[in-house]
């Protein structure tokens, strides 16, 4: 019932005990409730399999309870809270028929000595990984563990001290030890897991060389020593691993040449981390055989030379192509359009020229709206959780558990020129768009507000010119906008999303653009000022006006008085005149000033 909403069904766990034969029960995530004390006697007598996984209330009351099972074998407590290592301990000890056990991500603090020694000699499963579990591993921890096939001790504080000499009592399938301190160089015992098809020894300090001997390991399919300070050139030992799915051997030191493969060779790699080393050559041809590609990410090397026109259409199923930070020229294969579950494309920072393809408008992964899903790459029983770095909103971010949700175009740093294609707007569900420090001419589309899904975007240093599109301000979910250092001009849209946009810096660089929060626009700094002139010529007319009529007034019926008649005349026709001249030019100023 993994998965169903039981979060009212209260009495869960007496429904259950009431089946005496039951033998497998899976509630993986089902939001079970808290139960509360008295619980029943156990009943439980014939379960074998039981996966509580995701628990979220689960306590030591309940650990206790289930410690009563001595036919269960395995147990998943994956993602419980609550659990404490004496607890656990006891409870380990108690069940002597459990020979798996999955305590991954469940919040443990301790040593991890007690848990180990409990575990009985038929274990063929253990995964403690995920935790906060302390205390050194060595040998003896392993010596009656014949059976074990899959061991997963990752992500905890652990060192690791097995003997470079050490002959594991075991064949395992699956070894999992990232972040557990083993050393700087490569253990031997490793070489005797002729079996092994998952190995992880990622976040170590290895620094190489890596062993000639791990060509010898045709069985696996995950290897992932990312992290690490190998520092050496790449050796073509991967090119014989035909079931290899996932690769990663980022982050390291490792130089030359990308290894020629033979082909076809890799046919099944769904995965490849490359990124983060000093590599340098071609783009690796061997990939062109690699049709199985999610993922590919060369970022952050010398790789120099075009993209291959076959990026296109060889890798069919590509999601996430990541080949920033190279010295990649040339110009964009028009056909990587093909790729119709593209959903990152990520080509910055390279010495790629030209005009940026139209056909981008039809990558459809980025039209069509994305199905959120946990697991990119599937290779069974191992929660594998793949991660690719996306710069968007101003910084860069690893993007783990919403990378199936995320599309994005990054084809900043280039030397591209022209117009930016109006088949762009086409991309709908596009969420990161940044096409900044290159040489883009003319104008921003003004159908940019069909990308209702763009949350970023980045124009910056280019050579862009026109108006701000007012179909930018209907964008509600842009939180971030760089149109800083082009030629853009006039008024900056102030209704809707632009109304968060108070930071100068966004428009920085483009002497024709005014408004908040730039200065006000000259017309509108002409109008306060033609106003404000208005206003005053009012004003002195106004005063000027009682003057005049106070000096009128008194001639008219003083001075009336004490002139003689001809004077009289004369004085009157002199004050008419000047009365109509005083008029004729305050009308005309207040003509102009209106205008």
């Amino acid at each position: 019932m993994s998965h169903v909403n039981l979060s009212k069904v209260t009495t869960w766990l007496h429904e259950i005990n009431s089946i005496p034969t039951l033998q497998v029960l899976h509630l993986r995530y089902t939001h079970l409730p808290h139960i509360a004390a008295p619980l029943p006697p156990f009943n439980l007598t014939s379960i074998a399999t039981l996966d509580l996984s995701g628990y979220s209330s689960f306590n030591t009351a309940v650990l206790r309870w289930f410690s009563n099972a001595s036919s269960l074998r395995y147990l998943d407590l994956a993602h419980c809270d609550g659990l404490h290592v004496e607890p656990l301990q006891a409870a380990v000890g108690a069940l002597s028929n459990l020979n798996g056990l999955c305590l991954s991500s469940c919040n443990i603090e301790g040593d991890i000595d007690g848990i180990l020694r409990n575990i009985s000699s038929s274990f063929n499963y253990l995964d403690l990984s995920s935790n906060s579990l302390q205390g050194d591993i060595t040998q003896v921890h392993f010596s009656h563990l014949t059976k074990l096939k899959h061991l997963d001790i990752a992500d905890n504080s652990l060192n690791v001290t097995l003997s470079h000499d050490w002959l594991p009592p075991f064949n395992a399938l699956s070894i999992s030890m990232s972040t557990c301190h083993i050393g700087t160089q490569f253990p031997t015992w490793i070489q005797t897991q002729y079996s092994l098809g998952l190995m992880d020894l990622s976040n170590n300090s290895f620094t190489g060389p890596i062993p000639l001997s791990f060509a010898n390991a045709t069985n696996l399919y995950f290897l992932s020593l990312s992290n690490n300070n190998i520092n050496t050139t790449l050796p073509p030992f991967f090119c014989n691993m035909d079931s290899l799915q996932v690769l990663d051997l980022s982050n390291n030191h490792l130089s030359g040449e990308v290894p020629n493969c033979k082909s076809p060779s890799l046919t099944f790699l769904q995965s490849l981390h490359l990124n983060g080393n000093d590599l340098s050559g071609k783009f690796p041809p061997f990939l062109k055989y690699c049709n199985q590609l999610i993922i590919l990410d060369l970022g952050e090397n010398k790789l120099s030379g075009k993209i291959p026109t076959w990026v296109g259409s060889n890798l069919p199923l590509l999601r996430f192509l990541r080949l920033r930070s190279n010295m990649l020229h040339g110009a964009i294969p028009a056909n990587i359009a093909d790729l119709g579950f593209l959903q990152v494309l990520d080509l910055s920072s390279n010495n790629l020229f030209g005009t940026i393809p139209s056909s981008l408008g039809n990558l459809n992964a980025m039209v069509v709206m994305q199905n959120y899903s946990r697991l990119i790459i599937d290779i069974g029983n191992y929660n594998y959780s793949e991660g690719i770095l996306i710069n968007a909103k101003g910084s860069t971010n690893m993007y783990t558990a919403i990378l199936s949700l995320v599309t994005s175009i990054d084809l900043s740093n280039n030397n591209l020129y022209g117009e930016i294609p109006k088949e762009l707007m086409n991309l709908v569900e596009l969420h990161f768009l940044n096409l900044s420090r290159n040489h883009l001419t003319g104008m921003i589309p003004e159908k940019i507000g069909n990308m209702k899904q763009l949350e970023s975007l980045d124009l910056s240093i280019n050579f862009l010119i026109g108006e701000i599109p007012l179909s930018l301000s209907t964008l509600n979910f842009l939180s971030y906008l760089n149109l800083s250092y082009n030629n853009l001009s006039g008024r900056i849209p102030v209704s809707n999303q632009f109304s968060t946009f108070n930071d100068p810096a966004i428009y920085v660089g483009n002497e024709g653009l005014c408004c908040t929060p730039l200065p006000k626009c000259s017309k509108d700094a002409e109008s306060e000022a033609t106003a404000a002139d208005v206003d005053k010529l009012e004003r002195t007319l106004y005063i000027g006006s009682i003057v005049m009529g106070f000096i009128v007034g008194f001639w008219g019926s003083i001075g009336i008085m004490i002139l003689r008649h001809g004077i009289r005349i004369a004085l009157f026709q002199l004050i008419d005149r000047t009365c109509d001249w005083i008029y004729v030019q305050v009308a005309v100023k207040l003509k102009k000033l209106k205008c």
